[in-house]
């Protein structure tokens, strides 16, 4: 591994108007590692506490330390890539889903596998963890949503929207065991708020400029999601109708979408050219833009409190403290 520099510049922004004076912050990883062996980079987590993270690589994850990139275990098990990687509130236990239509919940301490859910017949896309993790909720290609009690790996629940492919989902805040509210994208451009418990969809958006890739719940009132062209695209939950507003700031992919930790309405946003930014509808121009990716596509992105980690196409896992 190798450890980049670390730097901060302000950059003023010049134009006319309201946008007069508004800056961007580009800050530079406070740690770059090329960990070895790492050969597929894909989706990426950390820990709540930031010092633990995990990387898809192919069939395998690594879970490293994220200061030194040194490799703590490697969880080998899947059949095929793993697509989405999830740490656990205890940080203590890892969720994955991968292309081999399974999910796995790990012990990030000894590497062990207790669990193996044969959970959907094409790839897993996205997962989430309910509360502490008693029930987590699976999304796929194959078109379903299903939530399931870890206990005895039972399917409590298979909402089934019929949008195409179910590219991203994201709990809303709130949300616990048998009751919550979720959001999802999918390959038609529809998103979706769903009941938990209720097998209905409670509205739905059909966006008619592409595929939407990527969803976050901010609150109980605000969803913000991104599609293939670029564009950022926030909605009131009252009223999916149309969106309140849509941006765009470069016409790659959105491949990640994640909350911030400030407590304010902000979002990290991940593309498929390199660009890793904090977004916020209310602004202009990105307050903080993370450097070191240029043009190597963005493929992982996880968020903790001070901290952002990023994988991309160049093998190289960046950690920046905010």
């Amino acid at each position: 591994w190798y450890e980049g520099s670390v730097r901060e510049a302000v950059v003023s922004t010049q134009s006319t108007g309201k946008n007069s004076g508004c800056t961007t912050t580009f800050l530079a990883p406070s740690s770059a590692h090329k960990i070895t062996p790492l050969n597929k980079p894909q989706c990426v987590d950390v820990t709540s506490s930031g010092g633990l993270g995990a990387v898809a690589d192919g069939k395998d994850v690594l879970i490293f330390e994220t200061v030194s990139g040194i490799v703590r275990r490697k969880l080998t098990g899947h059949l095929a890539d793993v697509e989405t990687v999830r740490f656990y509130p205890s940080d203590k236990v890892l969720l994955t889903g991968g292309a081999d239509m399974c999910l796995k919940i790990w012990s990030v301490e000894d590497g062990s596998c207790p669990v193996t859910i044969p959970a959907h017949k094409r790839l897993i896309s996205s997962v989430e963890i309910i509360d502490r993790g008693k029930e987590i909720v699976s999304a796929s290609s194959d078109g379903s949503i299903k939530v399931w009690r870890c206990g005895d790996q039972s399917c409590l629940e298979t909402l089934t929207p019929e949008v195409g492919e179910i590219n991203d989902i994201s709990l809303f805040p709130g949300s616990a065991e048998g009751s919550g509210k979720l959001c999802s994208v999918s390959s038609n451009g529809t998103l979706s708020l769903h009941n938990l418990g209720h097998q209905d969809r409670q509205a739905t958006y059909r966006h008619t400029g592409g595929e939407l890739t990527a969803c976050t719940a901010v609150n109980d009132a605000t969803v913000i999601a991104g599609s293939d062209r670029g564009e950022i695209l926030t909605f009131d939950t009252r009223n999916l109708s149309t969106p309140v507003s849509i941006s765009q700031r470069s016409r790659f992919r959105v491949t990640n979408i994640c909350k911030d930790y400030s407590g304010t309405s902000s979002v990290w946003v991940s593309q498929g050219d390199g660009e890793c930014y904090l977004y916020n509808s209310q602004e202009p121009f990105p307050a903080l833009t993370l450097s070191g990716g240029d043009s190597e596509g963005i493929l992982g992105l996880a968020v903790a409190e001070g901290l952002v980690l990023t994988s991309a196409k160049d093998k190289i896992v960046r950690r920046y403290i905010l």
